[in-house]
């Protein structure tokens, strides 16, 4: 673990590539975030009452309510969506604080970190990003369990990935699956590298069948440690100007290999969704 990243300190934080005044409060390894200074960074209106302890919030088709205490949220888009979250929405100095998962799901953002600074960092996807979805849960919803490893009750069996929208002139693609939680250093749970131009899915359990020089990372399931909450799993699909990706190590961690990627990207797109043990 990052020492810029310890339990129960406060940890500056980005959205957007703006810096909060208010820092986020790591607790516990939960990450929460100042409601009031995120959201109306990306022009949400937030009204909170006299006590400052329950707040609403709207943003595009989006509204929400939260209440110093809940571990539940309400949020209405057309339809209606309870999200449970990983710590009660805490009131302190002044300030309501929630869970980074909800300040993810509604801003449909990812989350990120400068490591060497000890900066969280939340980004809004951008719709004209290559699409990347699954057949089997939702973006910023919940991995069923016979992805997870065994130990946590699953079966470790690969994701099925799906992506559109690609350059016409791609060479190929690369698929990276990462666990952003502040603990993790954004270990690397899969990594797939020069698949062919005209693919544009991964099958459900295709780690079985895929080569060595294909799968750079084997698949290894999620396996979050207990009582640290929500992780953020991003899925990472990268469209290349070359066909080949030559690797000199081995694959631990994400950002050992995004810069490599990021070299010969024409365009690229993030699932974000979430388990917790």
């Amino acid at each position: 673990m990052s020492n810029d990243l310890q339990r129960n300190i406060s940890v500056p934080l980005k959205v957007n590539g703006n810096s909060m005044t208010t820092p986020a409060i790591n607790i516990n390894s939960k990450l929460l975030v100042p409601l009031k200074e995120v959201f109306e960074s990306v022009g949400a209106k937030v009204k909170i009452n006299e006590t400052f302890t329950t707040a609403t919030v709207s943003i595009n088709d989006f509204s929400f309510q939260v209440a110093a205490g809940e571990t539940q949220v309400t949020i209405n888009e057309p339809g209606s969506t309870t999200l449970s979250i990983d710590h009660p929405v805490l009131f302190e100095d002044g300030e309501l604080f929630v869970s980074v998962r909800l300040a993810l799901t509604v801003l449909k953002a990812k989350l990120g970190r400068e490591s060497g600074a000890g900066i969280v960092t939340i980004e809004t996807l951008p719709e004209n990003d290559l699409k990347v979805t699954s057949p089997a849960f939702e973006a910023w919803g919940n991995i069923p369990h016979k992805f997870v490893q065994h130990s946590v009750g699953g079966e470790n069996i690969s994701l099925p990935i799906k992506w559109t929208g690609a350059p016409t002139n791609t060479k190929s693609f690369a698929v990276v699956v990462y666990d952003a939680h502040i603990l993790n250093e954004y270990w690397v749970h899969w990594a797939v590298v020069n698949i062919d131009s005209n693919t544009a899915e991964i099958a459900e359990n295709a780690a079985e069948s895929l080569t060595g020089q294909q799968q750079i990372k084997p698949y290894y399931g999620m396996q979050p440690a207990e009582l640290t909450g929500d992780h953020a799993y991003q899925i990472a699909v990268y469209a290349l100007d070359i066909e080949r990706v030559e690797v000199p190590n081995q694959v631990v961690f994400f950002e050992d290999l995004a810069p490599i990627l990021d070299s010969h990207t024409l365009a690229s797109g993030t699932l974000v969704s979430f388990f917790q043990s």
